[in-house]
């Protein structure tokens, strides 16, 4: 039996589907400080678009203060402070991409760094806008994933975005080896009623994919049985 944190509760029986992190390789060429600003400028317009259109479909699904999560996004990716230490990075001979890395891993390491939790958990939120940020510069375009009826997603982390492709009729569970109760993403599984724990140790080497496994949302026990 696995252990971990109850953060949404519910009982569930499905096959564990394992998500593995997706990285990005960042390109390196670097056309001018004019022309890498004006790429930022239009990667935030795009995220900017896209984020309200899911802020809006979250709304419509799940409420109003599920969808305050995504328009804290949208505030965070606007906010004077980081666009003015992507574009010093610029400056400096960075291009848009490693400027954006740049800038969102400075907040994400001192959100780490801080003594309150939940502060702490803002740095999913930092990492949810630096990874849709570096997907619109590199071009590149996520695919909702078609996920079996009865599936247990398992992953290191999960970031608020994940719930694009988490269907309540076909998700039976989320695991995580990282994360809280507090978490946007906690907050964002209770109101789907997808049962949840996290913080799971080591859980993406103790479980394999196909593995049939119960979720107890409620204590926080994951028990195999097959």
């Amino acid at each position: 039996m696995l252990k971990g944190s109850a953060v949404s509760g519910g009982f569930a029986v499905g096959k564990i589907i394992k998500i593995g992190e997706s990285r990005h390789k960042l390109q390196h060429t670097y056309l001018g400080k004019e022309t890498e600003n004006e790429r930022f400028e239009k990667a935030l317009a795009e995220f900017t678009r896209s984020t309200q259109a899911v802020c809006t479909r979250i709304r419509s699904i799940l409420g109003t203060e599920e969808a305050e999560i995504f328009k804290g996004h949208i505030y965070m990716a606007n906010d004077p402070e980081i666009k003015q230490k992507v574009t010093a990075q610029i400056l400096r001979g960075f291009n848009a991409e490693m400027a954006t890395e740049s800038a969102c891993n400075y907040y994400i390491e001192r959100f780490l760094a801080s003594d309150e939790e939940l502060t702490k958990q803002r740095a999913a939120d930092i990492r949810d806008v630096k990874k849709s940020f570096l997907n619109i510069l590199s071009g590149s375009r996520q695919t909702e994933r078609e996920l079996p009826v009865g599936s247990v997603i398992a992953a290191r982390e999960l970031t608020p975005s994940a719930v694009s492709f988490l269907d309540r009729r076909r998700t039976a569970a989320v695991l995580t080896e990282t994360g809280g109760r507090n978490s946007h993403l906690a907050i964002l599984l209770r109101a789907m009623g997808i049962p949840a724990v996290f913080s799971v140790s080591e859980l993406m080497k103790r479980v394999n994919d196909g593995q049939k496994v119960i979720v107890d949302g409620d204590k926080g026990e994951i028990i195999p049985i097959e």
